[in-house]
């Protein structure tokens, strides 16, 4: 392989750049569903708080394989990432942490303090209380684990509208975190035997499967039952309750088969886990998406009839 793209491919896997993907995702929609329709579209805006995030992400995400490195040397899934396989230095992956962060929040500042607050209180939690102190010691670390996971929608949405705290911003937060725990669940199910050999106690390794199971089932039925509830804190209507309705379906159908499945959901030959795990993350996009193409279409609506 070419130095160049060898170098890229490393710098890519430290930024976890499938996750940092899925987070853009999240901001876009925030952003799009906090706009003030009474306002032309900030395209510029949109632009610095998509780098902005994506800086700040993918500094953090390094940090994460810098912080885990000895114990991603003893699991077999994550033992060929760059730093257990020598490939990079660990000086190397300090100072590219570093430096993305401060890139990161420096562009948030140039629009909100407010966004410089959220995405320092994303790289202090998920760096310090979740990887070196939660994920470690607590078999539910998951739980405060998804504030992390859940402040860029928020962000997005605080860019766009300019209020943190307005119930839109709030929803679309606490649909991305109560998402993660059946997100995150069923990858350590799959991977039980990964977090054993890493000293991770994570619930699987900890509880057992039947009760991770178990807890994936409530925080699922959750999860669907907050979607179909967000005409009570974003104005969707007719559009969007049908698109939840039917994914909220089709998702509690993959769950049912999937909590019958037993010990096949641990077992590493098997692919049982997978499909449930596709749903659950294409809900996630379809949810945030059936949002925005509601808001969307009333405004355009609305505009077109003027």
């Amino acid at each position: 392989m070419h130095p160049f793209r060898s170098t890229f491919s490393i710098y890519r896997e430290l930024s976890k750049s499938g996750i940092v993907a899925l987070v853009l995702i999240s901001v876009l929609g925030g952003y799009l569903a906090g706009h003030p329709f009474e306002q032309p579209m900030n395209w510029g805006r949109l632009v610095v708080t998509l780098f902005g995030v994506l800086f700040v992400a993918s500094g953090s995400s390094a940090l994460n394989h810098w912080q885990d490195r000895e114990m991603d040397a003893r699991m077999p899934r994550t033992a060929k990432r760059p730093l257990p396989s020598g490939r990079i230095s660990e000086r190397h992956v300090l100072i590219f942490s570093c430096l993305t962060v401060i890139i990161g929040l420096a562009l948030l500042a140039t629009l909100s303090w407010n966004l410089v607050i959220l995405g320092a209180l994303a790289v202090f939690s998920y760096n310090l209380l979740y990887t070196l102190w939660w994920k470690r010691t607590m078999p539910f670390a998951a739980i405060p684990g998804a504030l992390p996971g859940a402040l860029p929608i928020l962000m997005g949405y605080a860019s766009a509208s300019g209020e943190v705290f307005a119930p839109g911003g709030i929803y679309l937060f606490f649909i991305l975190f109560f998402w993660q725990m059946p997100h995150f669940w069923v990858l350590a199910l799959r991977f039980t035997d990964d977090y054993l050999k890493g000293g991770v106690p994570t619930l699987p390794v900890a509880r057992g499967t039947q009760l991770t199971i178990g807890h994936i089932v409530v925080w699922c039925l959750a999860y669907c039952g907050l979607a179909l509830g967000a005409p009570l804190f974003l104005p969707v209507g007719s559009g969007y309750l049908a698109v939840a309705i039917l994914l909220s379906a089709k998702l509690l159908w993959e769950l049912r088969h999937f909590a019958r499945g037993g010990e096949q959901v641990v077992d590493p030959t098997s692919k049982f886990w997978l499909r449930f795990f596709l749903w659950i993350n294409f809900s996630l996009i379809g949810f945030i998406g059936a949002v925005v193409a509601d808001l969307w279409s009333i405004y355009l609506i609305q505009h077109l009839t003027r």
